[in-house]
């Protein structure tokens, strides 16, 4: 739990105090590649801090399969709408390798924003940090060509394309995996 701790560090007024009323409401999660942390159509009843691994938000679009967005070590990982909501989830979270979350249940999370600013705070700007990351995602689809695309992840997270498989890479580019294909190998000639 230590990475939390140190992430939480980042978030402006944490204090060790802070960090002591936040563990007893921990737990650790352990997922196989492909298991779930949240199935679609289910209520999303906790959020996931990502120590190790990492894991895909996706929706079903048409019975096809549609990448929302990758989530990987110290960040978080729910369905922020049906966490909200308290309604079913119209998204999944599933490993795409072994992942270690650290996860804490809905109801700890409303106990600990009514007993200290700094937990309604955080849970602020991990909800604004979700809608900037979704907001520049839907630009991302807008605005650049599927080549443009896979350029800026190569360009600014060349790692995710060590890490995930090709046919989820193309469900988040929006392309068919043949398409892919020869982005990359159009890329890689010059």
């Amino acid at each position: 739990m230590e990475a939390l701790n140190n992430h939480l560090q980042n978030f402006p007024h944490f204090s060790p105090v802070l960090f002591e009323q936040l563990a007893p409401c921990l737990s650790v999660k352990h997922l196989e590649e492909g298991e779930y942390f949240l199935r679609e159509g289910k209520v999303c009843k906790q959020i996931g801090f990502i120590e190790t691994g990492i894991v895909r938000l996706y929706y079903l679009n048409d019975g096809k399969e549609t990448t929302k967005c990758f989530c990987k070590e110290n960040s978080f990982t729910c369905s922020f709408q049906s966490m909200l909501t308290q309604q079913e989830s119209d998204v999944a979270i599933q490993a795409i390798e072994p992942t270690k979350l650290i996860v804490l249940s809905y109801d700890s999370l409303q106990k600990l924003y009514a007993k200290d600013l700094f937990w309604q705070q955080v849970g602020r700007m991990v909800a604004e940090a979700e809608y900037m990351i979704s907001d520049s995602h839907q630009r991302f689809l807008r605005d650049l060509s599927a080549t443009e695309r896979y350029v800026q992840i190569l360009e600014n997270d060349e790692e995710l394309l060590q890490r995930v498989p090709l046919n989820y890479l193309a469900t988040y580019l929006q392309v068919a995996p043949e398409t892919l294909s020869r982005i990359r190998k159009k890329i890689t000639r010059t």
